[in-house]
């Protein structure tokens, strides 16, 4: 599969083609009707899909209807996109779980993460932030470590994303020890588990878990990137922490249909490089523990292969076992 990937990349850009003749395209000013944003989760990808259509909306004069299609790790979301006639209508916000990590996640997928899309553009990277219910006595990560080892398999994490799954296989690689996993169809669905005690820790995306951990709800430990977020001065990173060689990172990013003709793609590409840098968008995005993430369609593709071979190889020596 891997050796493959510089060849499978040249076929789709060349697929990607760009299909429609300039007499055609020139019929039609795009976009000429409403857009569909399909989210591949509720909560941040949702959000995002929205702040950002929103202000796409203000600029093309037509509506941007977000609809989130939450559930398999983006797979539905995925799934409805690949399948959507490729004329720039349906736009896929997906995230590392649609295009790098669930290649190497389950056994058999229903598209294909290269040959069933044409790339528009980055939207977010950013970090996560690893948590626990109040009950739980412990205050650090060095803390969490010492009792999960004291009680191998008697802490329980929820997971509704492979970012979160893999955040939590990649620490207990790390740090060597045994903390069972409770599969939840979403991240909200986790969270609202965890605040009533019924798992015992999560590593999820701040913009979910700072509301809580403001509120009491929740107690942070760690955030998962290689430098402290401003909006949590005080919380150390996972390497600060005691866990070596610990970072892991988040990121979303658009895909319209393969097939979807050059000139739409590069309009698409154009109206969501704006957006990002609009100060809503910005504000938006360093609330919830990320940042703006633009890219031409082309770096895009380069990016995702090359967060693919990152995940395989983490989920590989995690012992994530394929589904």
């Amino acid at each position: 599969m891997e050796s493959s990937l510089p060849l499978i990349w040249a076929a789709t850009l060349t697929a990607c083609g760009f299909s429609l003749s300039a007499g055609t395209l020139a019929q039609t000013v795009f976009p000429a009707k409403p857009l569909r944003f399909i989210a591949m989760g509720v909560g941040f990808p949702e959000n995002t899909a929205r702040v950002i259509g929103n202000e796409i909306s203000a600029v093309i004069k037509q509506v941007v209807v977000v609809e989130p299609k939450p559930g398999a790790n983006g797979i539905l979301a995925a799934e409805f996109v690949a399948k959507a006639p490729p004329d720039g209508y349906t736009l896929l916000v997906g995230t590392n779980s649609t295009h790098a990590a669930n290649p190497s996640l389950y056994k058999k997928l229903p598209y294909h993460y290269i040959n069933d899309f044409a790339p528009v553009s980055g939207l977010s990277t950013g970090m996560l932030l690893a948590v626990v219910n109040p009950h739980v006595p412990v205050k650090t990560i060095a803390e969490l470590t010492a009792l999960a080892r004291r009680s191998p398999g008697k802490l329980a994490y929820g997971s509704g994303s492979s970012v979160g799954l893999t955040a939590m296989e990649f620490y207990k690689l790390l740090a060597g020890v045994n903390i069972s996993n409770v599969p939840y169809k979403t991240v909200p669905q986790a969270t609202t588990d965890l605040i009533a005690g019924r798992i015992d820790m999560m590593i999820v995306n701040l913009g979910t878990a700072m509301p809580q951990v403001q509120a009491g709800k929740l107690r942070g430990l760690a955030v998962t990137g290689a430098k402290r977020w401003p909006v949590l001065p005080d919380t150390p990173t996972m390497r600060e922490a005691g866990v070596p060689n610990y970072e892991w990172t988040f990121w979303n990013a658009a895909w319209l249909p393969a097939g979807t003709p050059t000139e739409v793609v590069s309009r698409m590409n154009e109206l969501i490089v704006a957006a990002l840098d609009r100060p809503k968008v910005k504000d938006y995005l360093f609330n919830a523990g990320s940042s703006a993430f633009a890219t031409t369609p082309r770096d895009l593709m380069k990016f995702q292969i090359a967060e693919h071979d990152k995940w395989r190889k983490v989920i590989l020596a995690a012992k994530i076992q394929a589904e």
